[in-house]
């Protein structure tokens, strides 16, 4: 019963954490980054369908639901299975372990600022997608240091555009997730509560509630009362393989 209900515990934590719903506001300090980003996910996932899906950097594999009627594979770095039990593969970061032209898609999302060569990662990315293939990439552009000591870089949408087309790697779009009141507010909520509510777990879900929704709530509003692209959290980038090739 008791594994059970950590079982339970997990999958509601990493339902709002990652395909948050209106209402995970309430529950999550996080939620302004990740309701972006989910919802931008959301929208590629609707124009893909029986298609060879990898996601590269898996985790526990958050957004699989997402791509229905497809088959979904996913690696992440390691050397050992019981570190991500989730992913398909074990891969040591540059080298994707499949073959040429396997997949119709590549999700790589929150990875390229942690990869020892992004470049490598991308030609890499580039190799495994099918003709006419299409890469989706995010990466945080404000955000604090994390995964340490694995955190290495935030890139401009120029650098994306200059790395990704270094690549041969045809750019569709690269789009910011929000602007300034989005940024503002996802910082001060994460402030105030890895400051206040991390000790704790009831204390931390307080803080969520009682300081950090609010928060989010209001700068929420502002960002799409007056969203604009001067600074925002995350850039997504969608990328095309040559279909002649």
């Amino acid at each position: 019963m008791r594994k059970n209900l950590r079982h339970k515990l997990f999958q509601w934590r990493a339902r709002h954490s990652f395909r948050p719903s209106w209402y995970s506001v309430l529950v999550n300090p996080y939620f302004i980054a990740r309701w972006y980003l989910y919802r931008s996910i959301s929208k590629f996932a609707g124009t893909v369908s029986n298609k060879k899906i990898l996601d590269i950097g898996c985790g526990i594999k958050p957004y699989q639901p997402l791509f229905k009627d497809c088959e979904y594979l996913g690696i992440e770095v390691g050397n050992d299975r019981q570190i991500s039990p989730f992913a398909d593969k074990i891969y040591d970061g540059e080298h994707v372990p499949y073959q040429d032209a396997s997949f119709d898609a590549v999700l790589c999302t929150q990875v390229l600022e942690h990869a020892n060569h992004p470049d490598q990662l991308v030609k890499e990315i580039r190799r495994v997608l099918k003709p006419g293939g299409l890469a989706y990439i995010t990466m945080p552009f404000v955000w604090n240091e994390h995964e340490k000591p694995y955190d290495f870089r935030r890139f401009t949408s120029f650098e994306h555009n200059r790395l990704l087309n270094s690549q041969n790697l045809d750019i569709r779009s690269i789009s910011p997730t929000c602007g300034v009141f989005g940024v503002c507010g996802q910082l001060i909520s994460a402030y105030i509560v890895e400051t206040f509510g991390t000790r704790y777990n009831i204390v931390y879900q307080l803080v969520t509630l009682l300081l950090c929704a609010p928060m989010q709530i209001i700068f929420l509003a502002l960002d799409g009362i007056f969203k604009n692209n001067w600074i925002t959290l995350d850039y997504v980038i969608i990328a095309e393989k040559n279909a002649q090739e």
